[in-house]
């Protein structure tokens, strides 16, 4: 292979999420993999919305609660999705080619996430056949994230093999009917190394070779809402449909059938210049009314911020740089360790703002919006 990377397993000593970010960019630079880190960390246009994914979390402030005789052995992170039951309301978001970190790829990140008491959402462009992934840890639960093809024949072959390997969800992607212009993917000419196929997608028997990135992403096209219900129907499984930027967009939704609600912009690697997901929550919160359960991802780096995701409105929070930052260091071991990360500073941040459980810090947190009628 001339795509080389490492097989370590073991379990990370982590600060913080930041401070692993910058050290997984040193590393894949030590490395000469430059290029695949600016893949992993950039975003769209001048990234923007990939900052203010981060920084606007700022503009929400925890109005902690005390007196109420807590102590450690009180915090519960436990949460649930779909009927099934997490240690966590932290999950893994779908990202593309894990074998850009590491050479277990996402058979290393699905165990991670398990041991962790997570649920990972397998890419369609996963550097694995989902046989093997699933293969890896049959007792995890998964869910699938699809991207419409301009090809029916791909689209059912993928759906239907999801369903086969034992998928609980489809997550249906959202993000428009063009690729985002990821300048740093641009200026550094950057594709997949030819060792790093997208083994699903190639498994289709008239899936065309020799496409680079640009291409593959260009054969995408936009769902009609209609879609929604026909891919209920031929999956007999839950639907969320990930990328909802507005409250518009959520009740249409889930007026045509969608099982839950996945606030994204893909961490800003799509449009640049939109606003952040922390500020389009509360507005698609008010939309949903609790109908059905809302994930939130795109710009996550600590438990603080998922606690403000929570109290916002969102039932569970996903993450997709940061396991790769894990899977990178240390296999399976450093996806768990960033997991449980993020759960310890959440419980942290939970007891010191006066909550015990999720229920509680989703009804009884308090915000305050730190520049009151802007």
């Amino acid at each position: 292979m001339s795509y080389n990377t490492g097989s370590a397993e073991k379990k990370l000593e982590i600060i913080n999420i930041p401070d692993l970010e910058r050290e997984f960019e040193k590393s894949m630079a030590a490395a000469a993999h430059e290029k695949e880190a600016d893949f992993i960390v950039g975003g769209a246009g001048a990234e923007h919305t990939l900052h203010h994914n981060i920084s606007d979390f700022d503009n929400w402030e925890i109005v902690p609660s005390v007196i109420h005789g807590l102590d450690e052995s009180k915090g519960n992170t436990t949460s649930e999705i779909l009927g099934i039951k997490l240690k966590t309301p932290i999950i893994v978001s779908p990202s593309a080619a894990h074998g850009l970190v590491h050479a277990s790829a996402e058979s290393g990140t699905l165990k991670g996430t398990y041991n962790a008491g997570s649920l990972m959402t397998i890419s369609t462009f996963s550097n694995q056949l989902l046989k093997t992934i699933h293969g890896s840890t049959p007792a995890a639960p998964w869910f699938y994230q699809f991207s419409f093809d301009q090809n029916q024949h791909l689209n059912d072959f993928l759906l239907n093999e999801a369903v086969q390997q034992g998928a609980k969800a489809i997550a249906v992607g959202v993000f428009g009917a063009s690729f985002g212009r990821r300048e740093r993917d641009i200026r550094n000419h950057f594709d997949f190394d030819p060792d790093l196929p997208f083994r699903q997608l190639a498994a289709f028997p008239e899936y065309p070779t020799g496409l680079d990135i640009l291409k593959v992403n260009n054969r995408k096209r936009d769902i009609n809402p209609e879609e929604i219900t026909k891919i209920k129907k031929q999956t007999g499984l839950p639907v969320l449909i990930k990328g909802i930027q507005s409250g518009e967009d959520a009740i249409r939704a889930i007026e045509n059938g969608a099982d839950g609600i996945w606030i994204s912009n893909t961490g800003g690697r799509q449009l640049d210049g939109i606003r952040s997901t922390i500020k389009a929550l509360p507005e698609i919160a008010e939309a949903v009314n609790k109908r059905v359960p809302i994930v939130f991802d795109s710009g996550i780096r600590r438990g603080q911020q998922v606690f403000k995701a929570l109290a916002l409105g969102a039932d569970l929070v996903a993450i997709g740089r940061a396991p790769l930052y894990g899977l990178h260091f240390g296999g399976s071991k450093g996806v768990t360790s960033v997991l449980e990360q993020l759960r310890t500073e959440l419980l942290n941040t939970m007891l010191l703002a006066g909550v015990t459980n999720i229920k509680e810090l989703k009804n009884n947190a308090r915000l305050e919006y730190a520049y009151p009628g802007i």
